[in-house]
């Protein structure tokens, strides 16, 4: 590959020409869908897509994945053993064992190590056991045992996650899997401590952590959420809502959520009717609201959004909802400390301190 080959970046391409700041970089990273956030996993179907995805800048992107296909094969020595495949989409058990891992990756970070894949990208991996994984995601409320836990790496890996957009009159793609996985095991481990596993972040994500590019959110209170919905929500407003101020729904200034992006970028199974879907983005709010992310006093202001009929008769129907969501104080601080943290993060970088150790 040549010096001007090595120098397309699809995430780059995304960044405002003005404002190549490499906050940006995670900020398309993580607004992408990446989880089917929905009752099932399992399917007939290999594909799923997302179309018309948002990611700041006015840019709109599609989304594709591929399922995981998990094989259990006879082992050399079992004449026995069946041949089974099963076709797996990333859900919020991935999703949960996802946010341990880039939990363990971010803030522990002596525990994470960086080297180069075969194109030159710096890339972070980390060592750990099932047990260790087992542990943290046990700390956050979530319990899998080891066999769980396997599954779930393996889906992380096996799935394929392409990124499609435009840039000019440039088409641009990528496709990569979620993590990718290496591990030395014994058969017999039933508690994950004789497991272990390397896990290694793809180029996108291992560039915003070592650019610095993330923002701090708290994680303990964001693992103790019901729904995965709630948890998009949070991570939402903690990505693309860095101008928080405290005392928000008094100022009545807050962050815009429509029914229609929720749809459209979170991965939720939609239902047949819209108003049911607004009922489960307000069982989500509720949630926000009982674990301090949003306001306990006023937590939001919802605007249904009505389209008249064709012939200007009968009753108007609900094209979209909006919400105002106002965060709490707590949530607000987290963010305005977040930023500040964030700016000496990336004044050390660009003077050439290291990130990871």
């Amino acid at each position: 590959m040549n010096s001007d080959s090595q120098q397309i970046s699809l995430f780059d391409a995304w960044l405002a020409p003005t404002s190549r700041d490499h906050s940006r970089t995670l900020e398309v990273y993580d607004a992408l869908p990446k989880f089917s956030l929905g009752r099932e996993r399992e399917s007939t179907k290999n594909l799923r897509e997302w179309n018309n995805v948002a990611i700041g800048n006015n840019r709109v992107v599609r989304v594709t994945m591929s399922a995981a296909i998990l094989k259990t094969s006879a082992l050399p020595g079992d004449p026995d053993g069946e041949v089974q495949g099963r076709v797996i989409f990333p859900g919020v058990r991935e999703e949960l064992v996802d946010k341990a891992l880039r939990k363990m990756a971010v803030q522990r970070q002596i525990e994470s190590r960086e080297d180069l894949d075969e194109l030159g990208n710096r890339i972070v991996f980390i060592d750990f056991t099932l047990f260790q994984l087992r542990a943290e995601l046990s700390e956050a409320g979530h319990d899998f045992n080891t066999k769980q836990l396997r599954e779930a790496l393996a889906v992380l890996e096996g799935c394929r996650y392409s990124v499609e957009g435009l840039d000019q009159d440039w088409l641009i793609g990528k496709s990569f899997p979620l993590l990718y996985i290496e591990y030395r095991r014994k058969r017999t481990d039933n508690d994950g401590q004789q497991s272990f596993y390397r896990a290694t972040f793809p180029a996108p994500a291992s560039r915003a952590i070592l650019s610095g590019a993330w923002h701090p959110i708290n994680y303990g209170r964001l693992m103790q959420l019901r729904t995965p919905l709630a948890r998009w929500i949070a991570e939402r407003i903690n990505l693309a809502y860095r101008q928080a101020e405290k005392n928000a729904s008094l100022k009545r200034r807050g962050y815009y959520l429509y029914l229609s992006r929720v749809l459209a970028e979170s991965g939720i199974a939609p239902e047949a009717r819209l108003r049911d879907n607004a009922q489960r983005v307000r069982q989500a709010l509720n949630d926000l609201k009982q674990t301090g992310f949003l306001s306990i006093s006023d937590a939001y202001l919802e605007e249904p959004i009505y389209a008249k009929s064709a012939n200007g008769r009968g009753r108007p129907t609900l094209k979209d909802v909006r919400w105002t969501l106002y965060p709490s104080n707590t949530f607000a601080e987290e963010i305005i400390t977040g930023n500040a943290a964030m700016k000496k993060l990336r004044e050390r970088l660009s003077t050439g301190a290291k990130l990871l150790v």
